[in-house]
């Protein structure tokens, strides 16, 4: 959820450094801010702040390390006492994770130490400097501190008189960067791809001490030495910018052009090989969060419908209670654009203890998801850095639909059902080029600021697109704050139907006769219908077009949904990028 970076090199301009790369990482968490940089005495200088990062515009001494830290509130409200990093003694540091015993750890602390902040973080700090003392090195204060620790976490920290940092992971992403004279730490590699390409994955369970170019890689538990590769990424730096788009989210909704047809830019071989793991399997699980349910779901259709394979979509955070039925041989097919998502992470490691076949699709190839994993596709949307996902979801449903015609190839040749996969995405890729332009954008927008003063809306679909009205609901709720839901078009007679009052808002995806007849249904009662549909029914009030895209539909309504959404948002004059209360990429509990 927060964000992570940390420098050190020959430069000695450190806090400006840490500065631009937790703006770059804003999206992690924008409730407050904090740097730290070690001065030429050996001690260390901390700025904090509430607000937004990108607000900030500070002089920090001269400096050759600095760590710093963007926070989403968990424990502990906004105040500038919980922004990181937080000083104990000869410890100063930030985190990112969860300490779940912090509260019985406290109590230990409590005749030691004097908290100043609300968070469990502050626990970490107290016990690493109670573990360091002048028998101690820093490595083993980290290591006995941390064995006490419940809970995920990514930390970065550096210790009076010491040079350079140290940083340890469970759980939340840290990552390096190796530049010629200087090394980067971060939780998002977005953050230092202005410098470097070139990274080292820490994975669970491993520490790093870092001073310049200097990089020692540790195992937490044992202390032994671990050997890292350097892997060379395929991002941009001008990748993260947002150019002439007044949003990231604007600018991602519209890449979804080339998006779609990146995410299944896999050869044969690859995505065959994938399907063969999952076809393998002894039944098989969807595992997701939030819009990636969403598109788990509408795939559960695509298999459905295209591979007469049925595959059971669960939320992570509700597979605890179907985990009986997962046993050696299971598939868990985990979808997730970050590759982080820590529900998601401990369904897999519980799953895996099991024997379970692990297979991932990400957007990250490194993520810790992707890594763990039997079998993983990427997505290749590139980075995305609204908080709303976009890109990622049409990405995430262009592959499943391909894998869906993979996995149907047993009643006929592989080659045939491939092509008609891929023909079909690229069709529909070809149209949607064409919808997406200033004109579609702008009758959108006008739609949207008839629409935007209604504090509630509901969204009715069938068939795939049924999960496609609860992603629209979703797209609603976090960036325009609009009370919003989704519904199958079938369950509105059966409750829904009794919410509906004279001008509220209902859209509409579709326009099959069943669907329409449901559109009927609610104009009767007074609503006022959006639809989002190849045509244009009677009973639409307000009309959205989409292309005619056959069983790639779902794909095709979800992006003028999108651009709904992003539209009310502005529409009351709200940042579509940084909604309140969330965060881009979800690893804590």
């Amino acid at each position: 959820m927060c964000g992570i970076f940390a420098v050190s090199g020959k430069s000695d301009n450190a806090g400006a450094v840490v500065l631009s790369g937790l703006k770059k990482l804003e999206y992690r968490g924008y409730d407050s801010w904090g740097i730290a940089v070690e001065q030429s005495d050996g001690t260390i200088h901390i700025d904090k702040g509430v607000g937004k990062i990108s607000a900030v515009d500070k002089v920090f001494p001269p400096a050759h390390t600095g760590i710093g830290h963007t926070r989403w509130a968990t424990h502990g409200g906004i105040a500038a006492k919980n922004a990181h990093p937080h000083c104990v003694g000869a410890v100063t540091l930030a985190h990112n994770g969860i300490v779940e015993n912090y509260e019985a750890l406290k109590k230990q602390l409590a005749g030691r130490h004097t908290f100043v902040s609300d968070t469990d973080s502050e626990v970490i700090a107290a016990l690493i400097d109670r573990a360091y003392t002048k028998r101690t090195t820093p490595e083993d204060a980290l290591r006995k501190a941390l064995a006490h620790i419940d809970g995920r976490f990514a930390i970065v920290a550096m210790f009076d008189g010491v040079p350079g940092f140290f940083a340890a992971r469970r759980g939340s992403p840290i990552i390096i960067g190796r530049a010629k004279d200087t090394t980067y730490l971060a939780s998002d590699v977005p953050a230092f791809l202005e410098h470097t390409t070139v990274v080292n994955y820490i994975d669970d369970g491993e520490m790093v001490h870092i001073d310049g170019t200097h990089v020692h890689v540790r195992n937490i538990e044992s202390g032994a030495p671990v050997k890292k590769r350097n892997i060379t990424v395929s991002w941009k730096a001008e990748e993260i910018q947002k150019g002439n788009w007044p949003h990231f989210m604007i600018k991602e909704i519209f890449e979804q052009k080339e998006t779609i047809l990146s995410a299944v830019d896999h050869t044969d071989a690859a995505i065959c090989a994938f399907v063969s793991e999952l076809t393998a399997t002894r039944g098989a699980y969807l595992v997701a969060c939030g819009t990636a349910h969403k598109a788990a779901m509408v795939a559960e259709y695509f298999f459905a419908d295209i591979a007469d394979m049925k595959i059971n979509v669960v939320p992570a955070s509700e597979m605890p209670a179907f985990e009986k039925f997962v046993r050696a041989g299971t598939g868990l097919l985990a979808i997730s654009q970050s590759g982080e998502t820590a529900d998601v992470l401990e369904v897999l490691e519980r799953g895996r203890q099991k024997g379970a076949r692990i297979l991932s699709i990400t957007n990250t190839p490194s993520s810790s998801i992707a890594r763990m994993s039997d079998a993983h596709l990427p997505i290749n949307a590139g980075p995305e850095k609204a908080v709303a996902s976009t890109k990622a979801a049409t990405s995430q449903m262009a592959l499943l639909f391909l894998c869906a015609f993979a996995a149907s190839s047993k009643k006929t040749r592989i080659k045939s059902r491939m092509d008609i996969g891929r023909s079909a995405i690229w069709n529909a890729a070809s149209a949607l080029n064409d919808m997406l332009n200033p004109r579609y954008a702008r009758h959108v927008e006008k739609l949207a600021r008839r629409i935007a003063r209604h504090d509630n809306m509901f969204i009715i679909g069938r068939g795939a697109l049924y999960p496609i009205a609860l992603e629209a609901a979703i797209k609603i709720q976090e960036v325009s704050y609009i009370h919003a839901q989704g519904f199958a078009a079938g369950e509105l007679k059966h409750g829904p139907i009794a919410l509906i009052e004279k001008g509220t808002p209902c859209i509409v995806l579709g326009d099959d006769a069943e669907t329409v007849a449901n559109a009927i249904e609610l104009k009767a009662r007074g609503a006022r219908v959006i639809g989002i549909a190849p045509t244009q029914p009677d009973v639409f009030d307000l009309w959205i077009r989409t292309p005619e895209c056959g069983s790639a539909q779902p794909i095709a309504t979800l992006i003028p949904v999108q651009l709904l959404a992003y539209y009310l948002a502005i529409a009351r004059n709200l940042n579509p990028d940084m909604p309140r209360n969330l965060a881009k990429s979800v690893t804590v509990k």
